[in-house]
């Protein structure tokens, strides 16, 4: 899948407080040992749901790799500079595009999302050079501007009193109140380590993981302790790649030419998403290997994409699981993922608009 890349990232040393190791966040040993046997995607997904988003004139998705957002019904896609908003059932409601110079416009979409305020109404909030924008998600009115004071690559709306702003300043990682005001900031800037992806926050017992590139490690905001630390996400396992090795690479190699190398010796954890009781990850391993894994309190399982049939939807493969790294769904149990239209075998047409497949294992909401 597509990442961005940026000039700005991590190390492992706080500027404002020390930051510990601790425990993996998910405590589940053998997550990369592979099934075997061939497993039909039914099987793995026995609830699913496709959506044919609707294609006209007005609401033609362009660009490569379009972040996906479920919010209470309805799905908000991000389409170069601006963001489109579909129907439970994929038909077209509105498109959102306020890009411009002046004070309550955005220069361009470096990340969106859509937040239920105080008062009830749904929000959309657009970050990049100009802090954060606030508009109605409704009918793309301005409310309001956070102005972080930094470029925002990426953030996550906490709470009333809580945003996380991943910036492009000298310390990145930031905690800020509702105003954009930085109370305390995290990490120094670290070339090594400069994967910025569509979907690198998770939420779990009152705490907030950002996910640092393809590593196994995150960090962590503690809501209760309003406090940072940097943890293992899964317990360390042999060829998964680490903050250290990709270091590494980076001084063996340097930046244009680190990724690839990893990519031959590594098992990259490309996306982590939480599910009701559980999680589910996406890993590349060398020679572009994908694996999903699904994990629950009784254990995980991790399936090749090449050993999983797909008897769901009329695809030339299982490579769009890979998607999951731009789609976010608001519902405990659902995992969404996106269908080229190239890669569908019933009709579809380059300029379609892709559909998304909604996948569950049953049960939560």
């Amino acid at each position: 899948m597509k990442y961005f890349i940026c000039l700005a990232a991590f190390v492992l040393f706080s500027c404002s407080e020390r930051v510990k190791q601790a425990e993996a966040i998910f405590q589940h040993e053998g997550c990369m040992e592979l099934q075997q046997e061939a497993v039909k995607l039914s099987s793995v997904f026995p609830h699913c749901r496709l959506i044919p988003l609707e294609t006209n004139d007005s609401s033609l998705i362009g660009g490569v790799g379009n972040k996906v957002v479920q919010r209470d019904s309805m799905f908000y896609v991000a389409s170069e500079n601006s963001v489109l908003c579909f129907g439970d059932d994929g038909s077209f409601v509105r498109r959102i595009d306020r890009r411009g110079e002046g004070p309550e416009d955005y220069v361009e979409i470096a990340d969106f999302d859509v937040i239920v305020s105080a008062d009830g109404r749904k929000e959309l909030w657009i970050s990049g050079v100009n802090g954060i924008k606030v508009y109605d998600a409704s009918s793309g009115d301005y409310v309001k501007s956070i102005p972080v004071g930094v470029y925002v690559h990426q953030f996550k709306y906490v709470d009333a009193n809580t945003l996380l702003v991943v910036g492009s300043d000298d310390r990145i990682f930031h905690v800020c109140d509702s105003t954009g005001a930085i109370r305390r900031s995290f990490m120094e800037k670290d070339l090594a380590n400069s994967v910025h992806k569509y979907n690198q926050f998770f939420t779990w017992q009152n705490k907030v993981g950002y996910q640092l590139g393809d590593t196994q490690t995150a960090i962590v905001y503690d809501m209760q302790t309003d406090s940072c630390s940097l943890q293992p996400i899964l317990p360390a396992e042999d060829g998964a790649l680490t903050l250290e090795a990709s270091r590494a690479y980076y001084d063996k190699y340097g930046y244009e030419e680190q990724y690839s190398r990893l990519m031959e010796d590594y098992t990259l954890l490309s996306t982590v998403r939480m599910l009701d009781k559980g999680a589910a990850f996406v890993w590349i391993a060398p020679e572009r290997n994908y694996l999903l894994t699904l994990l629950s309190p009784s254990g995980c399982r991790t399936y090749p994409f090449s050993r999983i049939d797909n008897d769901v939807c009329a695809t030339d493969g299982t490579r769009f699981l890979a998607t999951l790294i731009c789609c976010e769904s608001d519902r405990k149990s659902v995992l969404l993922f996106q269908i080229p239209a190239e890669s569908r075998s019933e009709g579809g047409l380059d300029e379609d608009n892709f559909w998304l497949l909604e996948a569950s294992l049953g049960g939560g909401e």
